[in-house]
């Protein structure tokens, strides 16, 4: 990949490093500092083992992708492991699947019983069929492990100027669960609606948005904000005294890779991303960070009131899609700009020469 001249050696050492081709024998104090040393580098190359595959990290990466419209959104990764992925569904729309209401687990046997609905919310997207190029509005799937793991579909608001001003004005994101007997199916793939998200694309930049449950109950709120080179997400739970915050997105803005000490993972995958942090309360009610169970629902799904992981992880990637958006529009307008200067010039310098 590609590095400036000023850092290739210094790759080249952390290669050797990493690699494990020589150890540091001896017990003088260089000996041990050189150890640590080359300790901790492995430590922050490879970054914590993963220990359990049923439970997500309690804190990761989710790499953006660098090229757009490629379909792997976001890479999730622990140091140098990738255990899942956020990508654009290539099924076709949502609303082509069944779909039911959050359900409850049966107690014995821990299987999930749903009932399918006619119709749904997720329908109203065909209205808007092919008049938007971007990802934004894309049916998202969420990968984790090798298994698909769950679905969302976003749909637009509606801009009708004969309806009041606060109806159907904000984007809507509905999330749902893939039950794990059914991941592999794609022939009418049964799920669980596991809430939605309002106003994730249409609300100020920095602001918030709210998070319904399957009943259309509100129990969370998303607060977007930044600081200095620092784009945040934070969910918190609402309905409590002290609401705790539950989940907490960072997104640092990173010079091109070619600067960075560390290689990238992946080449289409190397302008930073986000790092997530998972929270929750230990017996003594403090704050500590908490790990997620992300394959199905646990037994406790409906007396925690912490969200399913999926929530989190596909907002996150249409908050991405949203910047890569922005992004995106303010060089294409730069270019426009830049091409008709470079008429005028043009047209200066062959009026000149006439003259």
């Amino acid at each position: 990949m590609e590095v400036v001249e000023w850092l290739k050696c210094y790759r080249f050492a952390i290669k050797d490093i990493v690699s494990g081709k020589r150890e540091v024998v001896g017990s003088g104090y260089f000996d041990e500092l050189e150890r640590d040393f080359r300790s901790a580098i492995h430590a922050a190359f490879y970054g914590p083992e993963i220990d359990s595959v049923d439970l997500l990290p309690e804190c990761f990466e989710a790499e953006e992708r660098s090229v757009p419209y490629t379909p792997d959104i976001l890479h999730l990764v622990s140091g140098r492991d990738l255990f899942g992925m956020v990508l654009v569904a290539n099924t076709g729309k949502i609303s082509s699947f069944e779909y039911g209401p959050l359900c409850s687990i049966n107690s014995t046997s821990g299987e999930v019983d749903s009932t399918v609905a006619p119709n749904g919310p997720c329908q109203q997207q065909n209205r808007h069929g092919g008049r938007f190029e971007s990802d934004t509005y894309k049916d998202l799937e969420l990968h984790i492990c090798g298994r698909l793991v769950a679905m969302a579909s976003r749909v637009r608001p509606n801009r009708n100027t004969n309806q009041s001003q606060n109806e159907d004005t904000e984007d809507v994101i509905y999330v749902y669960l893939i039950p794990p007997e059914h991941a592999t199916c794609r022939q009418r793939l049964p799920r669980i609606l596991l809430g939605t998200i309002n106003g994730m694309g249409t609300g100020p930049e920095e602001g918030s948005c709210d998070v319904y449950d399957h009943n259309g109950v509100q129990t969370h709120v998303i607060m977007k904000h930044r600081t200095l080179l620092v784009k945040h997400m934070h969910w918190y739970h609402i309905g409590d005294e002290v609401s705790v915050c539950e989940c907490r997105c960072s997104r640092a803005r990173l010079p091109p890779s070619k600067f960075w000490l560390f290689e990238p993972r992946c080449g289409m995958h190397d302008i930073g991303g986000w790092y997530v942090e998972t929270f929750g309360r230990d017996k003594k009610g403090r704050t500590v960070p908490s790990q997620r169970h992300w394959d199905g629902l646990d037994a406790n799904f409906h007396f925690d009131k912490k969200l399913h992981p999926a929530m989190y992880l596909l907002a996150l990637a249409y908050r991405t899609l949203d910047i890569e958006d922005a992004r995106l529009r303010r060089q294409s307008i730069k270019d426009i700009v830049a091409s008709q200067m470079l008429r005028v010039v043009r047209w200066c310098k062959t009026r000149v020469l006439r003259a």
